[in-house]
């Protein structure tokens, strides 16, 4: 449906009424009226000056009552909407008004609902005297822009994505020194605390100052305002350690031709027991975890080596031409989205144990759409052959009862463990050892169907013996090197002795 009423946007420049474009002068001096998000700009003290009769209003006083800058646009826009059905607006903005101007993205999002038409008259942004100032060609260095009114609502989580440190940055808007002291604390999260950045102040005025500081004190001095903006230099790749693509670059150099003669040589076979090993080295982390500082510092550590282990993997993909890390992050975000429906879709779940059931539906979907047969596939499908055989026996116990292959009664299970272990015996005493691999085998997975039954992780219920073992063992240790004795000439009546003393201390 056409527009009834229209509303036209001018951008005011950066600055000097010599830059302004020429529709835009010509459109102020012909408005009755000007509507300014904010009156704090040089141009509109010239405007004053070649137009003394015409009538200016502006958002000013919206910005000492709005609670956040969330508040604040979106009452811009209701004031203009509203405004528009009864005159002709005339909405003057800093710089260009598509660059960094919230108000007119808000506007023309609301205004085809409202059946008003938006035209954008353009105007000189701030980049360009910023640049001309910095001598950078925003171009050639793959310049980022980023607003500070909102780079401080990002979560320092999602920070890696919203700002590349290893290309530079602009950080336009940073109106106070509040502003400056958000921006520092979200680029804390990705660049070095000693970082020099620059603060532009009034760019392309007489008044135009090049201030250059450590990151750390960006808010310690009284430089921010209305024309303020500041330049992030570029990390080298190797001072970037807090984003992926400072490990991307480490790997790549390591597998490169002047790289290391070590990992230019391994494959993706060869990596397997390192990522196995480091792994298990993050799972111990876990096991012992307690929430204090150091516990947590050592996790991100072992967290650090299996992603190595990814980057490395992914690294040798791409030297053979077969995947990428793109690949891998493609894949794993695809996967997770695509398995919680009820997430990122309209399917609604009514606990964990549903969420579970649709996961493995979906899974089966996608198996299918791969062109397996999933009709006559195994009920013990999905239990990965690598995984440690213990907790391997568990799962395909699981896999096996959820089709009913499983005992009604804890009896059941508490015979099988007896009729194994008696098995085994026989089989020792009968001295035959092929027989007896098998028995035993047998026995340890009638144990990890019990765990099972019972609730227990077998690897948990292993992983505690091997603790208590460990812990007695070393106490026996001690308490033998106390008493000057050397442990191979203990008795066995002595070693009984040390462990009823080590087992009674727990």
């Amino acid at each position: 449906m056409a527009a009834r009423w229209t509303i036209v946007v001018v951008g005011l420049g950066p600055g000097r009424w010599e830059d302004l474009t020429v529709e835009a002068r010509d459109t102020l001096l012909a408005a009755p009226l000007v509507i300014c998000r904010t009156l704090r700009h040089p141009t509109v003290d010239a405007l004053r000056e070649h137009a003394p009769s015409l009538t200016l209003e502006s958002f000013d006083h919206l910005y000492e009552t709005a609670a956040s800058f969330a508040e604040l646009y979106p009452t811009m826009v209701r004031e203009l909407l509203a405004r528009a059905r009864k005159e002709a607006i005339v909405y003057a903005v800093p710089g260009h008004p598509l660059l960094g101007e919230e108000s007119v993205r808000l506007l023309q999002a609301e205004a085809r609902t409202a059946k008003v038409h938006v035209r954008i008259v353009a105007g000189l942004s701030y980049v360009e005297p910023v640049c001309a100032a910095l001598d950078v060609d925003p171009l050639e260095r793959d310049l980022q822009l980023l607003d500070a009114t909102r780079l401080g609502d990002v979560p320092s989580a999602a920070l890696m994505g919203a700002i590349l440190p290893t290309k530079p940055a602009l950080i336009g808007q940073m109106y106070n020194r509040r502003l400056a002291g958000a921006t520092k604390l979200a680029l804390s999260e990705v660049y070095p605390p000693d970082w020099e950045v620059a603060i532009v102040r009034w760019a392309g005025l007489p008044q135009q100052r090049v201030i250059r500081l450590p990151l750390h004190d960006l808010d310690r001095n009284a430089h921010a305002d209305h024309l303020t903006t500041v330049y992030v230099p570029p990390l080298p790749p190797l001072h970037a350690l807090r984003v992926p693509e400072g490990l991307r670059y480490v790997v790549a150099r390591l597998r490169a031709p002047d790289g290391c003669p070590w990992d230019r040589k391994q494959t993706h076979q060869s990596l397997r027991k390192y990522v196995l090993e480091e792994a298990y080295e993050v799972a111990e982390v876990l096991d012992e975890w307690d929430g204090s500082p150091e516990m947590a510092e050592k996790l991100a550590d072992e967290l650090g080596d299996l992603l190595l282990q990814v980057y490395l993997q992914a690294e040798i993909g791409d030297n053979e031409d077969l995947f990428s890390i793109a690949d891998v992050f493609e894949a794993v975000t695809a996967k997770l989205i695509r398995r919680h429906p009820h997430v990122f879709g309209e399917v609604e779940v009514a606990d964990a144990e549903e969420v579970l059931r649709n996961w493995d539906a979906i899974k089966r979907g996608e198996r299918a759409a791969r062109g397996e047969d999933v009709v006559a596939e195994s009920a013990l499908h999905g239990v990965p052959r690598g995984i440690p055989s213990l907790t391997q026996a568990y799962e395909l116990s699981a896999k096996a009862a959820k089709v009913g292959f499983e005992w009604p009664m804890m009896d059941g299970f508490l015979d099988k463990v007896a009729e194994e272990a008696h098995e085994l015996a026989a089989e020792i005493a009968a001295g035959k050892m092929a027989h007896t691999t098998a028995e035993l085998g047998d026995l340890l997975f009638a144990l990890a169907t019990l765990s099972r039954r019972l609730g227990i992780s077998a690897e948990d219920a292993l992983r505690g013996a091997n603790l208590r073992f460990r812990s007695r063992f070393e106490a026996m240790e001690a308490q033998a090197r106390a008493q000057g004795r050397a442990l191979d000439t203990l008795t066995l009546d002595e070693w009984d002795t040390l462990w009823a003393a080590a087992k009674a201390r727990q």
